[in-house]
Formats: C-alpha cells, sequence, structure tokens
C-alpha cells in the first residue's frame, strides 16, 4: 500500500495546521477518484486501490518522517538564497500566480508562517540554450530543510521525475 500519513505526526504543530486551515492544503488532482476507484473493483489488490484511493483525496506522505527534537516548529528559510534582480523577480512572481491559478499553491494566508510550517528559497536558473528562465525551489537550504527530514537510505535509486518513476518506487 501507498504510505498513510505518519502516526507520530497526528499530534503534531503540522497536524493541527492543516486540520484548522485546510483552505491552504488542497488536494488537486485531475482524477476523478470516485470513478477510477469504481474501475479498479475487480482489481485483485484492494488494499492497494485503497491506499491510493486515499492519497489521491488525502495526500501523498512517500518517505515522510518525523524530524527530532532539534527542528522547530517554524522554519522560514526562505531569505537562505542570492540576490535577484528584477527580471528574476518578476519571473518568480508570475510563477507563483501561475501556481495560485492552477491551484497548485495557495493565495498569501499573511506575513508569517503558521506552526508547523517551512519556507524554502527560489530562485532561478537560466533555460539551456535559451535566454529564458527556470523556477528552482531548493529544498535543502539551510540547516532543517525538508530533504533534511527524509532518509536518504530509503530514497537510494529513485528517480522522482514522474508519476511513472514515483509508482515504480513506490
Amino acid at each position: 500500500p501507498v504510505p498513510n500519513f505518519p502516526e507520530p505526526l497526528l499530534d503534531s504543530d503540522s497536524a493541527r495546521t492543516v486540520a484548522c486551515r485546510p483552505d491552504l492544503f488542497k488536494i488537486v488532482t485531475p482524477i476523478n477518484v470516485d470513478r477510477f476507484q469504481a474501475l479498479l473493483a475487480d482489481h485483485p489488490n484492494q488494499m492497494f486501490v485503497d491506499s491510493v484511493c486515499r492519497a489521491l483525496r488525502e495526500g501523498f506522505w512517500p518517505w515522510a518522517d518525523v524530524p527530532d527534537d532539534s527542528y522547530p516548529s517554524i522554519n522560514d528559510n526562505s531569505m537562505h538564497t542570492c540576490k535577484k534582480s528584477d527580471i528574476q523577480l518578476a519571473f518568480i512572481e508570475e510563477q507563483l500566480q501561475e501556481e495560485i491559478r492552477l491551484g497548485r499553491v495557495s493565495e498569501s494566508f499573511g506575513e508569517d508562517l503558521l506552526p508547523g510550517m517551512y519556507s524554502v528559497p527560489m530562485h532561478t536558473v537560466p533555460k539551456p540554450n535559451s535566454d529564458k528562465l527556470r523556477l528552482v525551489v531548493d529544498h535543502t537550504a539551510g540547516d532543517f530543510s525538508l530533504n533534511s527530514m527524509i532518509d536518504s537510505d530509503s530514497i537510494k535509486g529513485t528517480k522522482l521525475d514522474g508519476l511513472h518513476s514515483l509508482g515504480a518506487s513506490l
């Protein structure tokens, strides 16, 4: 089955924030989950089907781990980045607005992070053989990075480049 929400996180600042502000944590998928589940009613591994459908409704938690007590409840790492030009700042803002429009990023909820939230630095790099930019969201920067909460041994060899590679890894 697809991993569920980590039990040790059930009583955490993160879980309480998600419960209090579901508007900030929408699950967006083009899949009609009820129809998908109905089509798989005769699948021989119903435990797997149920876990995938639950994850499509509630969110996926692959390789989620509970940080030790040294990790803060709130970590604003967004300033851990390089200086940006006006063009880069405008590009980042355009990309964020597009992600908000598509429902993949929450609209602003104020200047302060809520309990259990971490922010990450964003910057740009030039696209190869082009004068266009590519957005980089750095999950490895800082002492309490998001990636530092994932056991590297548990994902060795995994390519997270799309649904096919993710599915094969699960």
